[in-house]
């Protein structure tokens, strides 16, 4: 425990994702998926892409139509990462409902990093 400011740190959450990844340990890092700093969330959403397994899959789909443009672009590049062709129709289908220009641009640029890996 670090002692920060007057404060009690317990740990890093970013600083324990790379770990969390290594030993595939997808249930902390779907909780991490939902944390209250923008940063955890989307490091832990990255870390979801590198974890393939059904349970990261099936948490990163449902992001896609996340409130925060951030998350949606971040889940977007995490089921690129993972490579399933079953994600296509997923990220196809929130690009053509994508009202933001800029999300739906990232979705188009994550849907050409998983179609090098079909």
């Amino acid at each position: 425990m670090k002692k920060r400011g007057g404060f009690f740190m317990f740990g890093d959450k970013i600083a324990k994702i790379p770990k969390l990844v290594e030993k595939k340990k997808f249930e902390p890092l779907i909780a991490m998926a939902s944390d209250k700093k923008m940063d955890v969330r989307l490091a832990a959403i990255a870390g979801l892409g590198q974890v393939d397994v059904d349970e990261a899959y099936n948490a990163l789909v449902p992001m896609l139509r996340e409130n925060e443009p951030e998350v949606r672009i971040a889940a977007g590049k995490a089921l690129a990462t993972l490579g399933r062709p079953s994600a296509r129709v997923h990220i196809e289908h929130q690009i053509h409902a994508e009202k933001d220009a800029k999300v739906a641009e990232e979705l188009k640029k994550s849907l050409s990093v998983l179609h090098t890996k079909e």
